[in-house]
């Protein structure tokens, strides 16, 4: 008897233990912006303690990694959490029920449609329930694509997949929905129940309702899913009034541009309605009207404000008619895509400095189109005059201020090494990585001899933090980047000088601070090395911000007390396995040795006599020894 108390009393307990676990009950991949946001939906069967749970993912079929913790949702009972990824903002607007308390943003939910995901016992890396196979999901049966997945209610959780227990959508029945009907009201997010579906239910999985099909589409398959279909059960599907019995999924439903569509599909057993659900879709008219190639050329090039023409490459013209607006800028000629099959957009005489958008619109009653591009205007100048390289050279860089907002207090210095003034009009800054962040400066900017000038990206000294700039980029799409980056000064196509620093490998990289070059450095071989660079500022500008704008630089590579004569590094060249550092005062430096393109490949602290260079090749580095807070660099050959 003791013995079927015991072994009742153990299935209670294993079955609680069982049922309070966590379940994925939905999985989503968005339509927005960058195809977000994804989602994963969990449930709290019972009460579930979080912090012993793992949220992980395979990404097209690799290992199940990228992890996340699940133990900010603490403990939940009988309710619904969520893993996100994409902006905060574009969750509340498709998913407007699920209130913050409730989500949690992770790269685990940065899943494309294809991607498995499971939840695993922290402790233990037992698998408590998974969604997909860890293969590439392209082609499976549990694809999401631009779509979702639900989990049919009673069922779960699943230590492995099974197709069974689960409602995946057509791929791609999420497109054309961000913005209007809300993801939350398509997907119906947070509906499972823990408790079996008894009742005949059907599912329409697609089209999704509200959805706009692309123009040129003939042809779209409903399709849907049912539970609890009885023996001899039957569908009905009308569209736009139309019945068709007997009907499977999927229903092909013969489409035309521009035309809406209302389709419901019916569940039947004889002539009684057991269940419906119902879609509503319609096919935009195609836009046939391409836009390609845009030129904008200067009609004069002097000192003075020029015009400028821009032509617009098309085809696809004589399919709509075709309305162009240029907010009032310039004139337009050139061929008319309401007539002309191919061709080109003219727009004359555009005022130079001014940009604008131009939009070509079709007729609404044959077609989608709706373009917009974005004109610059180029630089119409005149009698540009290129230094030498070296000539001009950076000296100083806020990257990251703190005083100010980055797209308005960030700045770089520039400083003439010669002995006459140079002009930089007409001169490019150029970022070596993203073209779209370059710029031409198209007022004359004088560099005195051997003086410096101050570019910054914002002219408001309130909101840059104090700064009066020499010239006056736009910080809304030039950015110097707080991590890695770099700035490149050309003209005519030859470099004058340029800088890349490095997230703190060998430059500085600090907050509220510019980065400052050595001024024993100034020179356009050695602004290359972060060595020669310091975070060290100490005079206030402004706002409170340390750097010195326009001024010599606070940063020196000091010799007060590390004179250079107080080390000695021999051999050099150095063909062996070790150099020898003697230091006149004996007490130990930090030797830091950098290849020719800056990169740290040694680093050791206290260092008395000697250090090993067996791992360097051949080739010229620099050497940095440190004492006390000062220090000295030397050029090092290894044969």
């Amino acid at each position: 008897m003791k013995q079927i108390y015991f072994t009742v009393a153990m299935f209670f307990v294993a079955a609680i233990s069982f049922a309070q676990q966590p379940i994925i009950t939905s999985i989503v991949d968005g339509t927005c912006t960058g195809g977000t946001p994804k989602l994963i939906e969990i449930y709290a069967n019972g009460t579930v303690d979080f912090t012993q749970f793992t949220l992980e993912k395979s990404a097209n079929g690799g290992a199940f990694g990228t992890s996340f913790d699940l133990t900010p949702f603490g403990t939940r009972t009988n309710s619904f959490v969520y893993v996100y990824s994409g902006t905060e903002a574009l969750l509340n607007s498709e998913f407007p029920g699920i209130v913050a308390a409730d989500y949690q943003a992770a790269g685990t939910a940065n899943n494309n449609g294809d991607d498995a995901v499971r939840i695993i016992e922290s402790a233990t890396m037992t698998v408590i329930d998974t969604y997909g196979t860890q293969v590439d999901g392209t082609g499976e049966t549990w694809e999401y694509l631009d779509s979702y997945a639900k989990r049919v209610d009673g069922t779960g959780p699943d230590a492995t997949f099974n197709q069974a227990n689960w409602v995946t959508s057509t791929p791609n029945t999420l497109d054309g929905q961000c913005g209007s009907t809300t993801f939350e009201s398509i997907i119906g997010t947070g509906s499972y129940s823990s408790t079996p579906n008894t009742n005949p239910t059907i599912t329409i999985t697609a089209p999704g309702n509200g959805s706009s099909l692309q123009g040129g589409t003939t042809s779209v398959d409903v399709t849907w899913t049912a539970l609890n279909l009885p023996a001899g059960g039957t569908f009905t599907v009308t569209v736009n009034g139309t019945a068709t019995a007997n009907a499977t999924s999927p229903f092909a439903v013969a489409v035309s541009d521009g035309m809406a569509y209302a389709v419901t599909v019916d569940m039947l057993d004889g002539a009684t309605v057991l269940a419906t659900d119902a879609t509503s879709f319609d096919v935009s008219f195609p836009c046939d009207l391409q836009l390609a190639t845009i030129t904008e050329t200067c009609q004069t090039s002097t000192s003075g404000v020029d015009l400028y023409d821009v032509t617009i490459d098309y085809t696809g013209g004589g399919t709509s008619t075709y309305t162009i607006d240029t907010a009032g800028n310039g004139t337009i000629a050139g061929d008319n895509p309401s007539t002309v099959a191919a061709g080109q957009i003219m727009i004359t005489g555009v005022t130079e400095g001014v940009d604008f958008t131009v939009i070509v619109t079709g007729d609404p009653a044959n077609s989608a189109c709706n373009l917009s591009r974005n004109i610059s205007s180029p630089a119409c100048l005149a009698n540009v005059t290129c230094a030498n390289p070296g000539d001009i050279i950076l000296t100083e860089i806020m990257q990251n201020p703190n005083a100010s907002q980055d797209n308005e207090g960030e700045y770089f210095e520039v400083y003439n090494t010669t002995s006459a003034p140079i002009d930089m009009l007409g001169y490019e800054i150029v970022d070596l990585t993203n073209s779209g962040e370059n710029f031409t400066i198209v007022t004359s900017v004088v560099v005195p001899a051997n003086g410096y000038a101050v570019f910054v990206a914002n002219a408001n000294t309130t909101l840059n933090g104090g700064i009066t700039p020499d010239y006056v980029y736009d910080g809304t799409s030039t950015f110097l980047g707080n991590s890695s980056d770099e700035i490149s000064i050309q003209c005519g196509g030859t470099v004058i000088d340029e800088v890349s620093w490095d997230n703190g490998a060998t430059f500085p990289d600090g907050t509220g601070v510019s980065m400052e070059l050595a001024a024993s450095k100034y020179n356009a071989t050695d602004n290359d090395l972060g060595v020669n660079w310091g975070g060290l500022a100490t005079s206030a500008y402004g706002s409170g911000d340390l750097g010195t704008p326009g001024a010599v630089n606070d940063f020196t590579l000091s010799n007060e007390q590390f004179t250079k004569n107080s080390f000695k590094l021999f051999p050099n060249p150095v063909s062996g396995n070790e150099i020898n550092i003697s230091v006149e005062n004996g007490n130990p430096v930090d030797v830091i040795i950098y290849s020719a393109l800056g990169q740290q490949v040694i680093s050791q602290k206290a260092v008395t006599n000697s250090i090993n260079v067996s791992s360097l090749n051949a080739g010229l580095y620099i050497v940095k020894v440190s004492q006390n807070g000062n220090s000295q660099t030397r050029k090092l050959v290894v044969q």
